[in-house]
């Protein structure tokens, strides 16, 4: 029994050796060169896929197996590090900054690339950077952190459509947005929905994004050839990493606020103004016409919503009068239109994975609702990222982004704006009150009407009213990856864009739009599917370790296919029931369906000499069935070079330029944003004649449509002095966009005004710039750090040539040969007759004129931004971190159609802003650019004084504070004692000070703004947690 425990206890030890020797945990602390801890920075097992990251501390733990005798430490920006630990449990690492050998990478098309090696112009955008924003779509996110990227809201509609600008405006019929790439899948950008505004990155939850890369030049983005001629956007969401599975929980919550409030007159006030105006009509062709019988009258026109007729006070005096109007009430109608919406956020992730499998896990919900009722979106996203090794050889990677979002807008957003109360709460008559004493809604049909032209109550439209939009989303590709050689693989990708969007719309028949049909409703669903594979053979090599020779070649196909049904009916039988099918009447049936094809060839080929010199070779050949059959096939070539001026010999002894690099390129894209049947001469259905159906003709065909050619030429300087402590670069750039689009006239006997025709010649030169400083690098990793980041961007739009020599393009005067693509002519306002206060123009001889006709018309300026950008600063201290983003832009002109109408003073029955009367010409003598107001806007022998001149454009110059967050990172005592790897706690606003001379509610809207919901300042509170 002895010798028997003695040999058991033998074998105990001897398996607990074996054991101790299978595996061993190493734990340690990553910094950088000052000692701050590095967070995120990864720890790879040398020679294996086992690996982990650092903490928010800077510390982690690794389990390693017993022959492992080398960790590679490696962090972006930094040099990679590679340490022993053959006898060792814990390490301390420092990594230096990375001078002459960037690790950091970019996605360049198919295929990532060390940034230092690539010499195209490409922005990029870290998730980091974006996280926790309150912002629908991550295309917003992108303002001001990317040089020559503007981005432009629509609307304030959460999940709304965003104008985004790389590098200006460069064609005048096809689009001017950019290709947006999600993990390889080319999403569909269509930004528009059927009953409200909806944007294509609306599926994506930012907390998910790993990094943005913007490929701004054609060379670089020429290997998407007739796609990417408006630059291309490549998103890359997050994967798993291998090592313990990390948890993450981030929520936020906060309020939206109105930004602006418009100063309106009061009732008093507009009494005045259209009682002037009345007068000023009357008085000179009307004998014994008195202001008292321009009172009288005004104040009669006000009996919807006073009592008061025209009749009753026929025989008042002054002072009764006065007294009458002196106690009539004030409502203000925008207290009661806008509220403060709230926003939400709440999502959480998980990641992990071991040598063989990673994968990423998340889900989140958010919610917005804006400063109108019942104007909302909602989001829940599911996105999963799983990577598996089959082999040595093969390895799998399958992606999925689930989505649904839901928006609400009981109201029209443009067109018909009179019930909605972004335009109408400024400018209803503040007379009318919004409520009756019983508590029901004043001024509903049929018995009632509000006073003045807009006589729609709009807290009832928008109660009463709804409009309804779900898109479900199902984002997802899976990709294969086969080595053949150590230098030369194979990959296989598949994706699928399904977006299924379903609406509906209702106008109650307690309202204007309603009433008379006992309700109106419509109903529609819209089918896209989107797919795409790709097919690539990639090779790396290497050559007496200073050649380095990679790229690839592939094929790709994509088609994309939209379907859609509608129907509308009217008379519903109650409040209740107001389904399509539950109407008396069918009003409308409609279907339609549309699609098209593209298939690809491609390649690109990168070389490399000693880290010194790089050249780069792109080619794509295009095929697509939206172009005429006489030119369906492009090619779209580019050609980049790289010079490192800091690897040369003779730049050792420069120890303080830390990076110094050369870059150029020229290139060719395309650009396929047109519709995809506009080769063809079409016909369409829904003509009658004599009751009998028929159809028409709709569009004459051109078989030589082809695509619209940008042709880039790009110069790039980076640079990096003192340690990078300052750094940055210089683009110098110009664009060309030849066989651009334009509409020719043709003979009325065509049945159609005009077709389409390659023959305009464009340019848009411009300088970008961006400079990174770091003000303050403290020694201590808590001591006081203070970072600033600018960059600057200037464009001007330039066209080229028209056809057949013409200089203006008929029937559009903004385009015209030496001016900007939407240069703007018009009247040249010359302000107010000091002796009459009548309105003065300009005439085409410098004379003054009170008539102006559209021989007039002069160039005043463009809705082009010239300059733009954006600064942002980072203060931190001992945990506290202040993030400031500050956005600007300068030398865009604009007009706002709500802003016009409220300009017009007593013109008409509609509220106007307090400046124009405030301000308004009353006597002789008087210096103003307001003139004396005059019912029905024209004065004897003139023009409407709000005739469309200059006077109504304005400059959008603004500066923004858009984003300031505070936030607080626990130590990591306090979270080795809560078994956390970060905690974070943090407040933020957006939209909180704006600079601006605009008149209207936000400069940053593009377009008319006629009853825009304008954007809101946003103030949130959040929690982010790792374990």
């Amino acid at each position: 029994m002895r010798k028997f425990l003695a040999c058991f206890m033998a074998m105990l030890l001897l398996c607990g050796q074996l054991l101790a020797q299978q595996s061993r945990t190493i734990t340690g602390r990553v910094t950088d060169a000052n000692g701050a801890p590095i967070p995120n920075a990864s720890i790879l097992v040398k020679g294996t896929s086992i690996g982990t990251t650092s903490k928010a501390d800077g510390t982690f733990s690794i389990t390693v197996p017993p022959s492992s005798r080398i960790l590679v430490i490696s962090a972006v920006g930094l040099a990679e590090q590679e340490i022993n630990i053959s006898n060792r449990t814990n390490v301390e690492v420092s990594l230096k900054a990375d001078d002459k050998n960037l690790t950091e990478v970019v996605v360049v098309g198919y295929q990532q690339r060390r940034k230092r090696d690539e010499g195209g112009a490409i922005a990029s955008v870290k998730g980091k950077e974006i996280a926790n924003i309150p912002n629908a779509s991550i295309d917003r996110a992108l303002q001001g952190r990317a040089a020559g990227v503007l981005v432009q809201a629509s609307n304030g509609i959460p999940g709304g459509a965003i104008n985004v600008r790389i590098r200006g405006t460069g064609s005048y019929l096809a689009g001017n947005q950019p290709l947006y790439i999600v993990d390889g899948v080319q999403i569909n950008n269509r930004t528009d929905g059927s009953f409200t505004q909806n944007n294509p990155l609306a599926f994506l939850n930012p907390n998910d994004i790993e990094t943005i890369d913007v490929l701004k030049d054609a060379a670089s983005a020429a290997i998407y050839g007739s796609q990417a001629s408006n630059g291309v956007v490549i998103i890359t969401t997050k994967k798993g990493k291998s090592g313990k599975t990390k948890f993450t929980f981030n929520a936020y919550a906060g309020v939206t606020q109105l930004m602006k409030k418009f100063d309106v007159l009061t009732t008093q006030e507009y009494i005045q103004a259209r009682s002037e105006a009345d007068f000023n009509r009357f008085v000179s062709n009307t004998p014994g016409w008195t202001f008292l019988d321009s009172k009288k009258f005004i104040l009669g026109t006000l009996s919807n919503a006073t009592g008061i007729s025209s009749a009753t006070i026929g025989g008042y005096n002054e002072k009764s009068v006065d007294s009458l109007i002196g106690v009539l009430p004030n409502y203000d109608w925008q207290d009661l239109a806008f509220q403060s919406g709230r926003v939400q956020n709440y999502d959480m992730s998980m990641s992990g994975g071991n040598d063989k499998t990673t994968f990423y896990l998340a889900a989140s919900y958010s919610y917005q609702s804006t400063i109108v009722n019942k104007v909302d979106f909602k989001r829940y996203t599911l996105n999963s990222d799983i990577t598996h090794k089959a082999s040595d050889k093969l390895t799998i990677t399958a992606k999925l982004n689930l989505s649904s979002f839901e928006q609400k807008l009981p109201f029209a957003t443009g067109g018909s704006f009179l019930g909605n109360p972004a335009f109408s709460a400024s400018t209803i008559l503040p007379v009318n009150p919004v409520y009756n004493a019983d508590g029901t809604y004043f001024g509903l049909p049929p018995s009632q009407a509000l006073a003045g032209v807009l006589n729609q109550n709009i807290v009832a439209v928008n109660d009463y009213n709804s409009g309804y939009q779900r898109t479900n989303q199902m984002v997802g590709a899976v990709t294969g990856d086969y080595k053949i050689t150590p230098w030369l693989s194979f990959r296989s990708f598949f994706s699928l864009d399904y977006r299924l969007v379903q609406g509906n719309l209702y106008r109650d028949p307690r309202t204007n739009d309603g009433f008379g049909v006992r309700g109106r409703g419509t109903v529609e669903s819209n089918w896209n599917t989107n797919i795409l594979t790709t097919q690539t053979l990639n090779f790396n090599k290497t050559f007496n370790d200073v050649h380095r020779l990679d790229g690839l070649v592939g094929f790709e196909y994509r088609s994309d296919l939209q379907e859609a049904i509608s129907a509308a009916g009217i008379g519903f039988p109650s409040f209740q029931f107001n389904t399509v099918n539950a109407a008396a009447t069918p009003e409308s049936v409609g279907q339609f369906w549309t699609g098209y094809k593209r298939s690809s060839l491609f390649g690109r080929v990168n070389y490399s000499y000693d880290g010194r010199y790089a050249i780069s070779l792109v080619t794509r050949r295009d095929g697509s069935s939206r172009f005429g059959s006489n030119f369906r096939f492009g090619i779209f070539p580019g050609v980049i070079l790289t010079w490192n001026i800091d690897n040369e010999n003779f730049m050792k002894g420069a120890n303080w330029i830390s990076t110094l690099r050369l870059r150029g390129s020229v290139g060719q894209t395309g650009n396929d944003q047109i519709g995809n049947f506009d080769p063809l001469s079409l016909f369409g259905a829904g003509s009658q004649y004599n009751g009998a159906a028929g159809i028409n003709y709709t569009q004459l065909g051109n078989p030589d449509i082809r695509w619209e050619r940008n042709q880039t030429v790009n110069i790039g300087l980076d640079y990096g002095f003192f340690d990078n402590r300052i750094s940055g670069s210089v683009e110098l750039y110009d664009r060309r966009t030849k066989d651009m689009l334009l509409p020719r006239p043709v003979a009325w006997q065509n049945g159609v005004g005009s077709f389409t025709q390659n023959v305009g010649v464009g340019q848009i030169k411009g300088v970008e710039l961006g400079l990174n400083v770091d003000i303050l690098r403290p020694k201590n990793p808590d001591g006081l750090r203070w970072s600033m980041t600018f960059n600057y961007a200037f464009a001007y739009n330039n066209m080229l040539s028209l056809y057949d020599g013409l200089q203006v393009l008929p029937g559009d005067p903004s385009l015209r040969v030496g001016r900007s693509i939407n240069s703007i002519f018009t009247q040249m306002y010359k302000g107010v007759n000091v002796a009459t206060g009548r309105p003065m123009w300009v005439d085409s001889l410098g004379n003054i004129t009170y008539n102006p006709a559209l021989r007039d018309r002069r160039y005043i300026g463009d809705a082009e931004v010239d300059h733009f950008g954006g600064l942002t600063n980072t203060i931190s201290y001992k945990g506290f971190t202040l993030d400031v983003l500050f956005t600007y832009q300068y030398g865009q002109l604009a007009t706002d159609g709500q802003v016009n109408f409220m300009l017009e003073n007593g013109n008409r029955a509609i509220n106007s802003l307090s400046r124009p009367f405030e301000k308004r010409w009353l006597n002789p003598g008087d210096v103003t650019s307001y003139p004396r107001p005059f019912d029905a806007g024209a004065e004897n022998a003139g023009a409407n004084h709000v005739t469309g001149s200059s006077r109504l454009f304005q400059k959008t110059d603004f500066i923004r504070l858009r984003d300031l967050r505070l936030s607080y990172d626990f130590p990591s005592s306090v979270l080795r004692k809560l078994r956390m790897s970060n905690m974070r706690f943090y407040v933020q606003g957006q939209n909180l000070w704006t600079f601006t001379e605009w008149l209207g509610y936000d400069p940053e809207f593009t377009g008319a703004a006629t009853g825009i919901i304008p954007q809101t300042r946003n103030l949130n509170a959040g929690v982010q947690i790792g374990f």
